[in-house]
């Protein structure tokens, strides 16, 4: 994992449960050296000036849970305004960064998203590492989606300067192909990482030799006990290889790029974002926003109900509409095909019933 974000190998890093785990152990070590003192052992309380992390307002929800259990509320977690392709707009980073400095507070870090969870948006990291240069702020990127697209050579590009973040969060249960549950946070600075966490009870003494000697990994997170999930991922490496998991993911995009073709050519269908990765949101178009919430929920609860296929929902910019995620390597087009044959066939059925 580290060769693939082109990490330095003396990073440090830990797994977890899932994303959720790895960004708030990612966001206790900002918040910790942001506080400029002691807050392991003084607490929240002495903070002079409360902290403001960023984020597009397409962020997932785990960073304001996290930011909530790390004693900061949530305010602490600004939302950026987004652009039409739900991406965190510069401009408005920038001015909130401005106006929060000239009213007292103190920007501590700015979340990129390699993948937003609605659309699979990606912020532009490598702008975002060049803005957090100039304004000394901690840049921190939710990668759970996206994070390992270096492994695919051809869409590598999209993640330019995540190699610049500070730290990272990755899911290796979603792209990686891992069975659940596994999170991942790397993080650049190991001394900061391990003062955030290091704690040793009389019970467990470091030692020099023996089962315990050399680095304890509780000291590099939340957990103490936990199952072995670093076996899970390694294993996986060493049978399929970094190269295999390259070509999945880009087989995945290749099938939403497909799906997005097919959509186009009926009449009745209609995409609500654009298709970069491997999420495609779309709907049956109905008369208004409110008919088509309706009619496009029912056709994801008949569809699941049926055992057909098991889209989710979502909103976004206001149109409510069908989600599809592609991460099973078993996907064929024809399982394309006949998924929009059933929405198609089931709208109708919704729309020819009585009111």
């Amino acid at each position: 994992m580290f060769v693939a974000l082109h990490f330095p190998q003396n990073a440090s890093g830990t797994l977890t449960s899932g994303g959720s785990m790895a960004n708030l152990v990612a966001h206790t070590v900002i918040r910790n050296l942001a506080a400029g003192y002691d807050v392991r052992k003084e607490g929240i309380g002495g903070l002079k000036k409360p902290l403001r992390f960023y984020a597009s307002d397409q962020v997932h929800s785990c960073h304001q849970k996290a930011l909530e259990t790390l004693g900061l509320g949530s305010k602490s977690l600004v939302e950026v305004p987004t652009d039409d392709r739900q991406r965190m707009r510069l401009d408005a980073l920038e001015a909130a960064i401005a106006d929060d400095r000239a009213n007292g507070l103190q920007p501590a870090c700015v979340i990129g998203t390699a993948g937003t969870t609605n659309t699979v948006a990606i912020d532009d990291l490598a702008a975002i590492a060049d803005l957090c240069e100039r304004e000394s702020l901690w840049f921190h990127v939710d990668g759970c989606i996206g994070g390992v697209l270096r492994l695919a050579p051809d869409h590598a590009h999209l993640v330019k300067g995540i190699e610049r973040a500070g730290s990272v969060a990755i899911d290796p249960h979603k792209w990686l192909h891992t069975p659940f549950e596994a999170g991942a946070v790397l993080i650049k600075d190991p001394d900061a990482h391990f003062a955030t966490f290091e704690m040793h009870g009389p019970y467990l003494q470091m030692q020099e030799r023996g089962m315990i000697a050399g680095k304890f990994l509780a000291d590099y997170g939340l957990e103490l006990s936990r199952g072995f999930r670093a076996l899970k991922v390694w294993m996986a490496f060493k049978e399929q290889g970094a190269a295999k998991f390259g070509r999945l993911i880009a087989q995945d995009i290749g099938y939403a790029q497909y799906m997005a073709q097919q959509i186009a050519a009926y009449p009745s269908l209609e995409l609500v974002a654009p298709v970069d990765l491997n999420i495609v949101c779309f709907r049956y178009v109905a008369a208004d926003e409110d008919a088509s919430k309706m009619l496009n929920t029912e056709i994801m609860l008949r569809l699941q109900e049926r055992g057909l296929a098991v889209p989710s929902d979502t909103t976004v910019d206001g149109k409510h509409g069908l989600r599809c995620a592609f991460n099973n390597h078993r996907t064929r087009f024809e399982d394309i095909d006949g998924f929009l044959v059933d929405v198609v066939q089931i709208a109708e059925e919704i729309l020819s019933e009585p009111a």
